[in-house]
């Protein structure tokens, strides 16, 4: 029994030991310690080293950027962003090519077509394109940067948090979920195929979790044992198209991948052509349907929409107060909802 305690003891010693802490000014301190002891390559680089870049866009500028500055007010001041409108913010994963990205370019301008708002593109390539466990660290940074600035976004606007709609793709919804929780009461998250690999069964501090937002919805398209995208329910909804595996016209499996490489990541990106689809006011809507597994829903068992409805996957699935997990099938480009 002392043996026991003695080893126990220093077990913990050795963990205390093994413990790191870094800090970075007024975004506070980060570690390594449980829970976030699930993530390697400690520590996430400097804010400076990754330089995340708040790219704003409106009906007054909606094809050249401002660069607004949290630490420069005068940045935001004597740009087109108002306090008045709904913010949203757009943000990219691993390995994109961040403001260059034409997913974030082509959702923007559909905002603002449809919407009278502020669109912010963040841009954090020189955090995106490290080593995959050193990117994933970086999201812990670039997460607590978005926090900040919109706590400046409302002390210097009175820009209000329940009306700033976070959207990220695959490491990008991770960093939406930590930019949440350092701020709480923000209005809405959109996960689009949250990252899986280093996420997947985390503590839900270590990921996007249903805390994060007052809504938060995802789509996975690739969440599988080898894909990009993670498994497990992450949000208030959570859709699962094409009982969100392999998406129509996607390659199936590793064979065909090694064949074509690009084609790899076909599932996992297929998501932001659904999202952008889905602010087509035109289009037939992608719609969702309560159900506990993809067999159950193609066997016939999940046809109906029970008390609370059906809602729409996509821009719009906050016009519902439906909550849970939601299938349903989509050809296999737009528009999508033509099977």
């Amino acid at each position: 029994m002392m043996l026991t305690l003695l080893l126990g003891a220093c077990l913990l010693c050795l963990h205390a030991v093994a413990a790191e802490e870094v800090c970075y000014d007024d975004l506070g301190c980060f570690s390594n310690d449980a829970p976030y002891d699930v993530f390697f390559n400690f520590p996430p680089k400097t804010p400076d080293e990754i330089n995340t870049e708040f790219l704003l866009y409106t009906r007054l500028n909606p094809s050249l950027y401002m660069k607004i500055d949290r630490n420069n007010p005068s940045s935001l001041r004597s740009s087109t962003f108002s306090g008045s409108r709904k913010t949203v913010f757009i943000i990219h994963g691993y390995t994109e090519k961040g403001s260059r990205s034409e997913w974030m370019k082509t959702l923007k301008d559909k905002l603002l077509s449809l919407e009278n708002l502020n669109v912010f593109v963040i841009d954090w390539v020189n955090g995106a394109r490290d080593l995959y466990g050193k990117s994933v660290q970086n999201t812990r940074v670039v997460g607590r940067v978005i926090g900040r600035t919109m706590q400046f976004l409302n002390t210097e606007t009175g820009a209000q948090f329940d009306r700033m709609h976070l959207i990220g793709h695959s490491l990008g919804a991770h960093i939406s979920g930590f930019a949440g929780a350092f701020q709480p009461g923000i209005g809405r998250i959109s996960g689009l195929d949250p990252a899986g690999p280093n996420f997947s069964l985390n503590d839900p501090s270590c990921r996007l979790d249903p805390t994060d937002a007052i809504f938060v919805d995802v789509i996975h398209t690739d969440a599988e044992a080898i894909g990009a995208g993670i498994v497990q329910v992450v949000g208030h909804m959570d859709f699962y198209p094409n009982g969100g595996k392999e998406q129509p016209e996607c390659p199936a499996n590793v064979d065909e991948m090694i064949m074509d490489p690009s084609e790899a990541s076909c599932s996992h990106i297929r998501v932001l052509d659904l999202y952008i689809d889905s602010l087509d006011e035109s289009q037939c809507a992608l719609t969702g349907y309560p159900c506990s597994s993809w067999d159950k829903f193609l066997n016939g068992k999940c046809n109906g929409c029970g008390w609370s409805g059906c809602p729409t996957m996509g821009y719009r699935a906050d016009s519902s107060s439906a909550s849970g997990t939601f299938y349903l099938t989509t050809g296999s480009k737009s528009p999508f909802c033509q099977v």
